[in-house]
């Protein structure tokens, strides 16, 4: 049960950094943004771990994990969905990454073994209906309408990485502790926003206002460090499998907050988020049973 509260959570807070990362691209290049938003997740990582502190030789011993983790997970993914969303649409994007769940089983069964029920693709296939009903706003059909162009290839990529990440998190999380490991890759992908940043602006003053301050604060402690440290604590207590069918509920999260922030809540809305949490129940309903039997 708190595995799936700590991704559920995790989920709903990547829903609402979206809205907070359109309010911050009003100011900033999407590179400044990213840097902006892993100083701050940093920090807040660092004050929390400040009795606890991580030593230089754990970070010796797992840095190809951290250094994996850290700058194909964390930092090429961002740059590939940051780019990519400059050249497609956001409803492509949407649905490319809806594609994660499901990636997410076939690389944890190649690179785990780790058994694919039929319960597990059931769960994946209904929570992918709710999300392309999301996304279709209640016309499935209106998918033959969708134009691919070059932009969707970074997303796609994007997309393999994030599936990648939950790999990769199971697998060289092992034998350091969960705060530690989400700090040393946020660093890590910190370190590369910090290094690739001056190819892409110039230096300038951050007067940017209270008001863009308070967001990209909030984006990096609670859109990030929180995030991530809770995603991952989930991920390695269930696995990559299923945590990986958790991230259906972020277009959900995404639509419901559009919702609370002004507009009508509609019957699409509503439909898609029942199948999304059904497809949610039915994947975990095989882990009750094997606990149950053991």
């Amino acid at each position: 049960m708190k595995a799936s509260l700590y991704l559920i959570i995790s989920a709903l807070m990547w829903g609402l950094n979206f809205h907070l990362l359109k309010f911050i691209l009003l100011s900033v290049h999407f590179m400044e943004a990213g840097f902006w938003r892993y100083l701050f997740g940093v920090i807040a990582l660092a004050v929390y771990l400040k009795h606890s502190f991580p030593k230089w030789n754990t970070f010796k011993k797992h840095i190809t994990g951290i250094l994996i983790v850290g700058v194909l997970g964390l930092f090429c993914f961002n740059l590939l969905l940051f780019v990519g969303l400059i050249y497609t649409s956001s409803i492509n994007a949407s649905l490319i990454i809806s594609l994660n769940p499901i990636v997410t089983l076939i690389l944890g069964y190649f690179t785990f073994g780790t058994r694919i029920s039929y319960k597990q693709i059931a769960g994946a296939i209904i929570s992918l209906i709710g999300v392309l009903y999301l996304l279709t706003k209640g016309n499935l059909l209106n998918l033959d309408q969708l134009v691919f162009i070059k932009g969707d290839i970074l997303i796609l990529l994007a997309m393999v990485l994030s599936s990648f990440y939950h790999i990769w998190v199971k697998k060289y999380s092992v034998n350091i502790s969960n705060q530690h490991f989400t700090f040393f890759t946020n660093l890590i992908c910190l370190i590369s926003f910090t290094l690739i940043t001056p190819f892409f602006i110039e230096v300038h003053s951050v007067n940017y206002g209270v008001q863009f301050w308070i967001v990209m604060i909030l984006f990096g402690v609670f859109g990030t460090a929180i995030t991530y440290f809770l995603w991952n604590k989930g991920l390695s207590i269930i696995g990559a499998s299923k945590a990986g069918l958790y991230m259906n509920i972020v277009p959900l999260s995404t639509a419901i907050i559009t919702v609370l922030l002004g507009k009508e809540l509609t019957q699409f809305h509503i439909i898609s988020g029942l199948l999304i949490f059904i497809g949610l129940i039915v994947s975990q309903m095989e882990t009750r049973k094997v606990v149950h039997n053991n």
